[in-house]
């Protein structure tokens, strides 16, 4: 029987972890390969689980490391997907996430508390301000939001949070316009009260006014000419 040199035994070890290695690096880099392909499924079966308000498979997905900032195709994140699908169960969801950006905007500068002030959810309203949701900013606000549905708490409540009354929209849309053009009259005292200006005009050089008279509340449009003309 021949013994095995010492450079023969030496050679064989390295050959032998040389070839481990590679079994390993071509697992690591099929696994590699196939993440993209996992993700993209992710994000797939995501749209199709929040359209379903499938809080379980969301936060499944979320637990395997999705971002819950992630967005549509068309700029939603999922936060306000969510709202838009009336799947309520993965807003809420969503919105405890340590990660989600509670501002986060979507391609026509609409943020969560926006879309919260549209239907009017007050309880959800509350519960996105005391995670940080601003209330104002430039351009649309959840004021303005709140006003063009009529909706009285929702007003009432992002006044006392800070709301500016008098904020304007891009085209100089103010709040009371909106309120006015809803038909809401008690809305449109409620802004009066805060400060709102029914004279002031947005780009087409209409004010409160004119908003309600176009929308045909012809009641509140005559109401609110008398106030201007009073001022």
């Amino acid at each position: 029987m021949r013994i095995k040199s010492e450079s023969t035994l030496d050679l064989n070890s390295k050959l032998l972890f040389l070839n481990n290695l590679m079994v390993k690096l071509l697992v690591l880099c099929g696994l590699f390969f196939l993440l993209p392909l996992a993700q993209a499924q992710s994000v797939d079966d995501l749209w199709i689980y929040v359209k379903n308000n499938r809080t379980v498979d969301v936060q499944q997905l979320l637990r395997r490391g999705l971002d819950p900032n992630t967005t549509t195709d068309k700029g939603n994140p999922i936060i306000m997907q969510a709202i838009r699908d009336d799947s309520w169960d993965v807003f809420d969801l969503v919105m405890k996430q340590r990660k989600t950006n509670i501002n986060i905007m979507n391609s026509f500068k609409e943020t969560p508390l926006m879309y919260v002030s549209l239907v009017g959810d007050l309880p959800r309203a509350r519960e996105l301000i005391k995670r940080g949701a601003e209330v104002n900013q430039l351009g649309w606000t959840p004021l303005h939001y709140a006003a063009s549905k009529g909706h009285l708490e929702m007003v009432k409540f992002l006044l006392a949070q800070g709301a500016m009354p008098n904020s304007p929209a891009p085209d100089g849309t103010s709040p009371i316009m909106m309120a006015a053009a809803s038909g809401s009259t008690a809305v449109v005292q409620v802004l009066l009260d805060a400060g709102a200006d029914p004279s002031a005009v947005n780009i087409n050089g209409e004010n409160a006014a004119v908003s309600a008279r176009n929308a045909k509340h012809s009641g509140l449009a005559d109401s609110l000419e008398a106030i201007i003309r009073k001022r």
